[in-house]
């Protein structure tokens, strides 16, 4: 196995070489502590010959290295790292490798990777570390949400919401005979969204600011892997739920230690697979247009339903919707809002709802907090809505609670 260190040149950047050092020496004690022979290859990878995997068969062998890499690959994300005052989470891939006859060992024991084929591994895209205290101040403040948001989940503090999707003519006869917004019609699905409890005077921290800086960091599966392991767990309790789960384009990568499982949970469960939608959020360039294109079809190859979040925002490419052919698409809530206020912009909402209308049977508007809102989305022709307006989110009972993937190791 290979195994990287993502992000070592920029925790060397703001916490120090010796930060950076001793990160990657950890990783290469605990893969030592649980049987693994080690063989660095540079400053931030190194090569594992795992304990062995004993089957007969080469399918159950095959599955049983691929578990062993989600393990360890769960394992190393669930732990943040301290040396001294400093702490950070750790960015880092394990991937099973082939070598070549490129490998060869250098003086001192190690080695001079010149060819090697990773299967499903998947880097993040991080932007090389910036000079000056501005980039620095700003990787500081991602780490600290980063942190804030895994102790959240280490004390059990974050949770779900469920947020429904409904149907605007629906809702129009309901509003015809009352005077209150809301509606008990049945939904499309409901959204889960994430919820955090503050300690103390804290400030809570806003899920698009935690996404962005999980990206940036290149720890957004963290995110990911929490939110949907709980709204699978959800589903599998709960066989009347229909769902749907975010999830960043920049986890539309089909690599062994985070889709495994999922992917295998799934298949064995088809009912919870067909109750369950993934709103694609492109708020990052996709890293790989044709793996990601590759998983979605795997997704809905399942029985899983595909959305298209936030169109209109962020880095929605034409070209991947069109590849993957989504059964939702939404419209971004501040299109929808300036619809309220601007006679061009409803227009271009009207323009916007009839594009998505021909790349996918069904539109939801999102963010719809008022009555005007709602008009916008009517007028524009989108029949289904999403907001406190159209249906107030519900806190489950009993709650869905997020945890950490696995439980926390030790460094030393």
């Amino acid at each position: 196995m290979l195994i990287e260190l993502y992000n070592r040149d920029h925790l060397a950047a703001v916490y120090g070489e010796e930060f950076a050092v001793s990160a990657l020496r950890a990783l290469q004690r605990c893969a030592h502590a649980w049987g693994g022979s080690v063989s660095v290859v540079d400053d931030k990878r190194f090569l594992v010959a795992p304990p062995s995997v004993r089957a007969d068969d080469g399918c159950e062998r095959d599955r049983s290295e691929t578990t062993l890499v989600e393990r360890w690959q769960r394992a190393f994300s669930a732990t943040p790292f301290d040396f001294g005052p400093q702490r950070a989470l750790l960015a880092v891939g394990v991937s099973r490798a082939a070598l070549g006859a490129g490998l060869r060992q250098m003086d001192g024991g190690h080695f001079q990777l010149q060819e090697i084929e990773c299967r499903h591994s998947s880097a993040p895209l991080l932007l090389p570390p910036q000079c000056g205290w501005s980039w620095r101040l700003g990787y500081e403040l991602d780490m600290e949400a980063a942190l804030a948001f895994h102790e959240a989940l280490a004390q059990r503090r974050a949770h779900l919401v469920f947020q429904p999707i409904v149907s605007s003519s629906q809702l129009a006869s309901r509003l015809s005979s009352a005077s209150t917004l809301g509606t008990t019609a049945a939904p499309l699905y409901q959204e889960a969204l994430l919820r955090m409890v503050a300690l103390g005077d804290e400030v809570p921290l806003s899920t698009s600011r935690l996404v962005a800086a999980l990206e940036r960091l290149g720890l957004v599966r963290l995110f990911d892997q929490a939110v949907l392991t709980a709204v699978i767990l959800a589903l599998e309790s709960q066989p009347d739920l229909n769902l749907g789960c975010n999830l960043s384009s920049l986890s539309l990568v089909p690599d062994e230690g985070w889709w495994g499982s999922v992917l295998d949970r799934l298949r064995v469960r088809p009912s919870v697979a067909s109750r369950l939608t993934f709103e694609i959020t492109e708020t990052a360039p996709l890293r790989d247009f044709d793996r990601a294109v590759a998983l979605v079809r795997r997704l809905k190859a399942l029985g899983c339903r595909i959305a298209i979040d936030d169109l209109g925002v962020g880095h929605t490419r034409l070209d991947f919707v069109r590849a993957i052919r989504p059964s939702v698409i939404k419209i971004s809530a501040d299109l929808v809002h300036d619809a309220v206020v601007n006679r061009v912009a409803a227009e271009q909402l009207e323009r916007l709802a009839a594009m998505a209308a021909a790349f996918a049977p069904v539109v939801v508007a999102e963010g719809i907090g008022t009555r005007r809102q709602m008009d916008a989305a009517w007028e524009a022709g989108i029949h289904w809505l999403q907001g406190e307006a159209a249906a107030p989110h519900i806190l489950p009972s009993p709650p869905v609670v997020l945890g950490l993937p696995c439980e926390q190791i030790s460094w030393d």
